[in-house]
């Protein structure tokens, strides 16, 4: 079952605890993007036969009228198709039968709950929500652009700031973020799936922080043992000339200590060292001793 499928289902689990100004306002998101809301026809479409028997009661519950209900392959269709049957529901929440464009009737929202119940029936009707673990991305899709701006305006009331993008003759209402998700799904109900986003999230967030970490130490190894093998070569060349006796103790010191622990580092190094030493002086050692190399020919004169 798809991310999209699971939260819905939690919103017709969480639908059978609502009160009945809830149960309203549920039930007109849900009609006004529905598939079709006119004089002609109602159809509401959708793959969960769970949620189309939710539109169907909540039409005979609150109009009353009968929807017929038919399965067309993967998907069921709940329709009204009788014009009297069209007219009562229009009539119902206050749309008129010859309206052209369809539009948020907020008389339909006049209790404190009603809008997070009328964006939850918006949600079941015409949106869909990408799983996280792939990408945070969810969208309505609404066939119409007064509606599409009607519905951006009701969410930016809750504090919710989506997209706007016309595609394939469809406005998309769409957010990508991952808190204006949570914060939108707990909005509708769906607490499960919004802590599932939020576990995704965190665990992403480790992940990425572990990745960070390990490229970063890599990176350290790599630099680390790059300077070793150059410090390594130096001592190498500086003792094949006879110029490593010659130089001062600290020098000598610091070049036994790296031949005989090549792997080693700056810190372990200065630990080893006869006098005390810092980090910093075993490295300004070390250096030293490769720039002196750099600066005596292999056959032992100067260059």
């Amino acid at each position: 079952m798809s991310f999209s499928s699971l939260v819905k289902a939690e919103l017709i689990a969480a639908a059978a605890a609502q009160d009945v100004y809830c149960a309203e306002a549920q039930l007109y998101g849900m009609l006004l993007f529905a598939r079709a809301f006119s004089a002609r026809e109602i159809r509401f479409t959708t793959e969960s036969a769970a949620l189309a028997e939710l539109f169907c009661a909540g039409l005979r519950e609150l109009v009353p009228v009968e929807a017929r209900l038919r399965k067309a392959g993967r998907k069921w269709d709940a329709e009204i198709t009788n014009a009297a049957d069209c007219a009562r529901v229009l009539r119902r929440f206050g749309h008129a039968e010859t309206d052209v464009h369809l539009h948020i009737n907020r008389m339909n929202l006049s209790a404190e709950c009603c809008p997070a119940a009328f964006l939850r029936g918006s949600f079941l009707a015409c949106a869909a929500i990408s799983a996280p673990q792939r990408q945070y991305h969810l969208e309505f899709n609404v066939r119409y652009r007064r509606l599409a701006g009607d519905l951006a305006k009701l969410l930016e009331e809750q504090a919710l700031q989506p997209g706007l993008i016309h595609r394939k003759g469809a406005w998309l209402l769409y957010f990508k973020g991952s808190e204006q998700i949570e914060d939108l799904l707990a909005l509708l109900g769906a607490q499960r799936a919004s802590l599932d986003l939020m576990g995704v999230k965190i665990e992403k967030d480790v992940r990425n922080h572990v990745n960070r970490r390990v490229n970063f130490e890599t990176a350290n190894l790599r630099r680390t043992a790059g300077a070793a093998a150059a410090q390594l070569e130096a001592i190498r060349q500086l003792r094949a000339c006879g110029a490593l006796d010659a130089l001062p103790a600290l020098l000598r010191e610091a070049a036994d200590l790296r031949a005989d622990n090549p792997g080693a580092s700056l810190h372990e190094l200065s630990e080893l060292a006869a006098e005390e030493t810092t980090r910093s002086g075993m490295n300004h050692r070390l250096k030293r001793l490769v720039e002196l190399a750099a600066k005596i020919n292999p056959d032992g004169g100067t260059a």
